[in-house]
């Protein structure tokens, strides 16, 4: 069971307009830095035979286009790809000898694994860039052991999005830092994606507990192994029918309300039979990250909840929090 309570730091949508709707699309515009040293002729990707993070970078944006019902339009303002390894939170920086040792014997890896988020920030000149509006979120791609978190966030207001949180760095406002592998694929970029929509909901709704029903967000990723028998669309771990963390294979059925939060505000009680089949395979996890993505809130009419029809503002259109409030962009 899942439980964590906010209190005073949750955000009561204070001065937030109900009666927003989601016409405009959401743009995004992002800076990408590419950790991916050089291997004689090749780079550190290529001679490990992965993945193509331009490859990569392409297949997301498109797959959040087509998730979002078109409404969030994700646009690369900038690529650097750094023929460097980055530095860690103790000033240490692998050489490619050591980075190599690492893979083969991962006893030899570095402690502490995670990078210096700051120095990074400040090397880059990333708060300038930000002010300025030249992108709204950094994504970094690198190799395991790289010290990357799933998905951050800095700036004033910065808070828990599955990752370190840099409210100390001077920028007018805050933005998000999304670690991807190029040692993995499309799917656990989504996964990663979809941590960072957990942490927000939680946030919004003021906490998140998977037996407590009572907030929208709670009962929209509600699973029967956690939430009492009650199935919504589920969460990044659990689909609606998974008994265990990352289930997403489960062929056993149970009833579920999953579609009837396509039509949010307006969420209807029927359900239907929901299986591993439902999202399908191969790849099931990859399929189920589309599918429960496809069910987020959306809609582009009026709300008179207390939620914004379209949960996609939420994670993508945030402004500074202050404490006990907070505003999403128009």
């Amino acid at each position: 069971m899942r439980l964590l309570l906010l209190g005073l730091l949750a955000w009561t949508m204070v001065g937030c307009s109900t009666s927003q709707t989601s016409d405009e699309i959401i743009s995004v515009r992002v800076a990408v830095l590419n950790f991916d040293p050089t291997v004689g002729d090749s780079t550190l990707h290529e001679h490990l035979n992965w993945a193509n993070p331009r490859v990569l970078a392409d297949e997301y944006t498109s797959s959040i286009a087509e998730i979002s019902h078109g409404q969030v339009d994700m646009q690369i303002v900038s690529w650097s790809d750094e023929n460097v390894f980055p530095i860690k939170t103790d000033g240490s920086q692998y050489t490619l000898e050591e980075f190599q040792t690492c893979w083969r014997d991962r006893s030899t890896c570095h402690q502490p694994d995670g990078i210096d988020y700051i120095r990074m920030i400040a090397d880059y000149d990333i708060v300038r860039q930000i002010d300025q509006g030249d992108f709204d979120e950094l994504w970094i791609f690198g190799a395991p052991y790289m010290g990357f978190w799933e998905s951050s966030m800095a700036g004033p207001g910065a808070f828990y999005i599955n990752g370190g949180v840099f409210p100390e760095v001077a920028s007018t406002k805050p933005f998000v830092i999304m670690g991807f592998s190029y040692e993995r694929g499309l799917a656990e970029m989504l996964h990663n994606l979809c941590h960072r929509t957990e942490a927000t909901m939680e946030k919004v709704s003021g906490g998140w507990d998977t037996t407590d029903l009572s907030t929208e967000w709670a009962r929209f990723a509600a699973n029967a192994h956690q939430s009492n028998g009650v199935s919504g669309v589920g969460s990044c771990h659990y689909p609606p029918n998974g008994t265990s963390d990352y289930d997403y294979a489960n062929p056993s059925k149970v009833l579920s309300n999953a579609d009837a939060w396509l039509t949010y505000p307006e969420v209807g009680t029927g359900q239907d039979s929901i299986s591993a089949e439902t999202w399908g395979g191969p790849n099931f996890q990859l399929n189920y990250m589309k599918w429960w993505f496809s069910h987020l809130p959306h809609s582009n009419e009026p709300s008179t909840e207390k939620m914004l029809p379209s949960w996609w503002n939420y994670v993508f259109h945030f402004k500074p929090n202050v404490i006990d409030s907070s505003e999403i962009m128009p």
